[in-house]
Protein backbone atom coordinates (compact mmCIF):
# COMPACT_ATOMS: atom_id res chain seq x y z
CA UNK A 1 0.00 0.00 0.00
CA UNK A 2 1.31 3.39 -0.96
CA UNK A 3 1.24 6.45 1.18
CA UNK A 4 -1.54 8.10 -0.82
CA UNK A 5 -3.41 4.98 -1.89
CA UNK A 6 -6.65 6.31 -0.41
CA UNK A 7 -6.87 8.80 -3.32
CA UNK A 8 -7.35 6.01 -5.85
CA UNK A 9 -11.00 5.72 -6.84
CA UNK A 10 -12.86 2.43 -6.83
CA UNK A 11 -14.74 0.77 -9.63
CA UNK A 12 -18.47 1.42 -9.23
CA UNK A 13 -19.38 -2.14 -10.21
CA UNK A 14 -16.83 -4.47 -8.62
CA UNK A 15 -15.18 -2.16 -6.07
CA UNK A 16 -11.58 -2.81 -7.14
CA UNK A 17 -9.02 -0.04 -6.80
CA UNK A 18 -7.45 0.18 -10.23
CA UNK A 19 -5.77 3.12 -11.84
CA UNK A 20 -7.17 3.43 -15.39
CA UNK A 21 -10.89 3.98 -14.72
CA UNK A 22 -13.20 4.80 -17.61
CA UNK A 23 -16.13 7.14 -17.03
CA UNK A 24 -19.49 6.09 -18.42
CA UNK A 25 -22.95 7.66 -18.21
CA UNK A 26 -25.90 5.42 -17.37
CA UNK A 27 -29.51 5.81 -18.51
CA UNK A 28 -30.32 8.23 -15.68
CA UNK A 29 -27.41 10.54 -16.49
CA UNK A 30 -25.19 9.54 -13.55
CA UNK A 31 -21.43 9.17 -13.98
CA UNK A 32 -20.08 5.65 -13.39
CA UNK A 33 -16.35 4.95 -13.07
CA UNK A 34 -15.46 1.43 -14.18
CA UNK A 35 -12.27 -0.64 -14.36
CA UNK A 36 -11.17 -2.18 -17.69
CA UNK A 37 -12.68 -5.55 -16.78
CA UNK A 38 -16.11 -4.05 -16.05
CA UNK A 39 -16.02 -1.73 -19.07
CA UNK A 40 -16.86 -4.71 -21.29
CA UNK A 41 -20.03 -5.18 -19.25
CA UNK A 42 -20.84 -1.46 -19.58
CA UNK A 43 -20.49 -1.57 -23.34
CA UNK A 44 -22.87 -4.54 -23.53
CA UNK A 45 -25.34 -2.59 -21.40
CA UNK A 46 -25.03 0.33 -23.88
CA UNK A 47 -23.66 2.84 -21.37
CA UNK A 48 -22.22 5.91 -23.05
CA UNK A 49 -18.59 7.00 -22.62
CA UNK A 50 -18.35 10.42 -20.98
CA UNK A 51 -16.45 12.85 -23.21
Amino acid sequence: MGLFSFYVRRCSLCGRKTKPLRVYVDDRGRKIRLCPACSEYAERRAYRIKT
